[in-house]
This record gives structure tokens, C-alpha cells and sequence, in this order.
């Protein structure tokens, strides 16, 4: 079978699978790698997307249990290649998460399709998406360049994007290791972004994109340097509705915004 046909199904996890993994990772980031979060007041009321660093298998895991959300609500954007071409991978994940492909070559029919997944996901159960903006997994625990191709599903399914950045979860299980260690992980959340462009701008829609994926990085690339403060995960704490800025996609490299009252730019 072909990633082209691959690509038009997506794995679906079981409520039962994704309520059992939700309690073991709670305990697993209480108990055994304990886990801070910083900014959850940030997160918008759903759907909305987490843009993050990636380091590490266990990323989308932390990231769901420092929401605070069902996890049967997450739906992760994965290589349609790794997780889609070996049966025993797409036998194990998909009894425990919601996985959408995504071609790491970025070719355009394949892009399309799941972005037309996305949507769909958006729309019938008012879930999140988990999107990692560089692509793959760090090999040195750095955040990497980001990918153009991850500025489509910024700009075109225009729902709230969450930055995120993750501190830790190299230590814990970095890239081609098998067993997880015990260290603490933190995760800071930052203020949404809503993208916002006039989608029959054909001529400069890539140069929008892109600076859509700049500004993610500038974004996260900040989180990574603010000082580790934040709140326990094992602590009880009210889930608010932030506020978050609607940001026009500027046409050329996107610069730093001042943090202003919200504003909707068509």
C-alpha cells in the first residue's frame, strides 16, 4: 500500500485505550518524572492547536497531561512515514492515540489531505491538534529549523495556535533511546496566536506561511529562555479562558509584536 493511500486514513484510538494511557501518564509524571507547567491559563477555550518543540517519544504524552484535557481530545500530527509504514507501530499507537499523517517531504497533494483530516477532526469533536513545527524528533535536544510546510496548518484551519515549549523530556527519553529515566520536565505554555489571511492572495500565500512559521518560532525559541516557574502537575488548578491576539500574517520576516488588547484583523 502506498503513503498516498495511507494518508487518507487516520488512526483512531478507542475511548477506553486513551482514558487508560491518560491515567498512567498522570501517574507516570507524578510519580516517576515530575512534571511543572507553566502558563496552562494560556490554553483557549477548544478547538486550538499545541505548537512545540520536539525532543522525544514521549513529547505528545506530556504535552496532553499538561493540558489538563481528555486525551481522547488530542489528535497528533505524525510522520506518515514512521508511524504509518510499520504495522507494529500503527498497531500500538492507535490503541492509545489519535494520529493524523503528516509527509515529512511536505509534497502537496499529501499536505492537502491532511490538512482536509485536520478540519474534519476539528469540526466533529471540537478537539486539539499536537503539531511539531520542526518536523522530527532532536537529535541534541536543540530546538531545529522550522519547516515550512507546517505554516499550512496555521494559517488555513484558523483556530487558536498554543506555543509550547518543553524542558526535559531529553534527559527523560531522548532520541534513540529505549528507556525512559527519571528526571523532572516542564512545560511552559505561551499566549495563542489566531492567523488570520486573505486566502485568495495567491501570489504572496507561501510568503504568509512561512512568516506564520517564523513568528511560532520566535515564540517558542522566547518560551525556551524564560525561568522555570510554574505549577505542579499533581496540583489542582482552574481551567481558564485567556485571551489571545489575532495576528494578521505580515508579508516579510515577522518581527516581535507588543502584547496589546485582542484585535481580529480580515
Amino acid at each position: 500500500m502506498t503513503n498516498a493511500v495511507k494518508a487518507e486514513k487516520m488512526l483512531s484510538a478507542p475511548k477506553i485505550g486513551s482514558t487508560l494511557f491518560q491515567a498512567f501518564c498522570r501517574a507516570f509524571f507524578v510519580y516517576y518524572c515530575r512534571l511543572t507547567v507553566a502558563g496552562r491559563n494560556y490554553l483557549p477555550v477548544p478547538p486550538f492547536i499545541i505548537c512545540s518543540n520536539h525532543v522525544s517519544h514521549i513529547d505528545s504524552a506530556v504535552l496532553m497531561t499538561a493540558s489538563g484535557l481528555p486525551f481522547n481530545a488530542f489528535a497528533l500530527l505524525g510522520a506518515s512515514d514512521y508511524f504509518f509504514d510499520s504495522w507494529k507501530a500503527r498497531f500500538l499507537v492507535s490503541r492509545f492515540m489519535n494520529v493524523i499523517p503528516i509527509d515529512r517531504q511536505a509534497r502537496p497533494k499529501l499536505l492537502g489531505r491532511s490538512l482536509a483530516m485536520c478540519a474534519e477532526f476539528l469540526q466533529r469533536t471540537h478537539g486539539n491538534l499536537i503539531l511539531y513545527p520542526e518536523g522530527t524528533r532532536s537529535w541534541n535536544g536543540e530546538i531545529q529549523a522550522f519547516k515550512s510546510g507546517a505554516g499550512l496548518f496555521a494559517v488555513n484551519l484558523r483556530v487558536p495556535i498554543v506555543p509550547a515549549y518543553i524542558d526535559g523530556a531529553y534527559k527523560i527519553l531522548a532520541k534513540g533511546s529505549l528507556m525512559p529515566r527519571p528526571r523532572p520536565v516542564l512545560v511552559r505554555f505561551g499566549e495563542p496566536i489566531t492567523f488570520e489571511a486573505n486566502q485568495f492572495d495567491a501570489l504572496r500565500w507561501r510568503v504568509r506561511r512561512r512568516a506564520a512559521i517564523d513568528l511560532l518560532e520566535q515564540r517558542i525559541r522566547a518560551l525556551s529562555q524564560r525561568p522555570p516557574a510554574g505549577e505542579l502537575i499533581g496540583l489542582p488548578e482552574a481551567h481558564q479562558e485567556a485571551d489571545h491576539a489575532t495576528i494578521p500574517i505580515p508579508i516579510g520576516p515577522a518581527r516581535p509584536l507588543q502584547k496589546k488588547s485582542p484585535t481580529r484583523c480580515t
